[in-house]
């Protein structure tokens, strides 16, 4: 073979192994998990398809609620940031107060253990593991009308795949609502 072709033949190879790096990488999506958990505090409801979890608006208080963000696979991801919104901080209608998880295990069940729950840091998923996570936001202190809400069903999730940051928004499997019943003007 001469040196041209073992070249091109070499840079045929690297093309096609930075392709597949790439297809790997950004194709790699994370999902809900097979489960969630509230308080005392929340209500729950079920229509068809859509499970929704209900606070009460009280502005200013804090709720906390549990998502499991599971990794289908087939490669291994270091979950970075969580958030309930991603857009500019200023324009959040609900503040992260608080991130909690419970560790990613080789179990099959997912625990929602809020006594044992870490502080959020940068956690490596292994594929088809779930990792639980508890969020603790700040209801805002705005104008509500009556029979209004706030609500959200998925998170802001930035992750590190193979060495490639990636973000995406990943569903929670229900949708968090925050219901004034009785509407509130701020004094």
């Amino acid at each position: 073979m001469t040196r041209r072709r073992r070249l091109l033949v070499a840079a045929a190879l690297a093309v096609a192994l930075c392709v597949g790096y790439l297809s790997a990488t950004i194709g790699h999506r994370l999902d809900h998990g097979s489960s969630w958990w509230h308080g005392a505090d929340a209500k729950t409801r079920t229509e068809g398809q859509r499970t929704e979890v209900r606070f009460a608006f009280n502005p200013g208080s804090q709720v906390t609620f549990g998502a499991s963000i599971r990794n289908p696979g087939p490669w291994p991801v270091t979950i970075t940031s969580i958030a309930v919104d991603d857009g500019p901080v200023d324009q959040h209608v609900f503040k992260v107060a608080r991130l909690a998880v419970n560790p990613a295990d080789e179990s099959t069940t997912v625990g929602f253990d809020p006594a044992a729950a870490a502080p959020f840091r940068a956690i490596r998923v292994a594929a088809g593991m779930e990792l639980p996570v508890f969020v603790t936001i700040t209801i805002p202190d705005g104008q509500m009308a009556p029979g209004s809400g706030l609500f959200f069903d998925d998170l802001a999730v930035d992750y590190d795949v193979l060495g490639l940051p990636r973000h995406q928004r990943v569903p929670m499997g229900f949708r968090l609502l925050v219901h004034s019943a009785n509407g509130y003007v701020p004094d």
